[in-house]
């Protein structure tokens, strides 16, 4: 992220942030992050973080990011879901910082869903 310093390094900051979030919003990508008290307590809060980082540093865009309440399988949290296009939903489970870049690396990216962290696809 670049130091802002002046008002026009703020202005052109904010513009960038608005645009990113208009990608966001319009993205065919959506990923919700369970963030209960049991997703909590299982650490969402560093995977939330570090996929955000992630979509951030690498400037992917058409990726909405949100939080939801929980999906009822606490004893797999963290609990990521990733839906894209107009795919199914895959369900990921105990979803730490690491295995949240691999699923932006593999299934954002390529296309590819990680099996070994799959609960579920509906």
């Amino acid at each position: 992220m670049k130091l802002i310093q002046s008002l026009e390094d703020l202005a052109q900051a904010r513009a960038e942030a608005a645009e990113r979030q208009r990608s966001a919003t319009a993205g065919n990508i959506h990923i919700r992050i369970g963030m209960a008290s049991c997703g909590i307590a299982a650490g969402a809060k560093d995977t939330l973080q570090a996929i955000q980082q992630i979509i951030a540093s690498q400037n992917l865009s058409g990726i909405r990011v949100t939080q939801t309440g929980c999906p009822g399988l606490c004893v797999l949290e963290p609990i990521v879901q990733v839906q894209m296009h107009n795919q199914p939903v895959i369900t990921y489970g105990k979803v730490t910082p690491e295995v949240a870049r691999r699923i932006i690396e593999q299934h954002i990216k390529r296309g590819m869903i990680v099996p070994e962290y799959v609960v579920e696809s509906y």
